[in-house]
């Protein structure tokens, strides 16, 4: 019974880190447009 829910609480943990991980990377990529678009004027000029 240890085992699982030793491994009950570590998919847990797994579930948390990887929600966190998409909120960071979706958080990144609404930045990443402005700093491209500011690239791309700068190869312009």
């Amino acid at each position: 019974m240890s085992l699982i829910q030793l491994g009950i609480i570590v998919e847990i943990f797994l579930f948390v880190g990887v929600f966190l991980w998409v909120r960071k990377l979706s958080s990144k990529q609404s930045r990443q447009p402005s700093l491209s678009k500011k690239i791309i004027k700068n190869l312009k000029f």
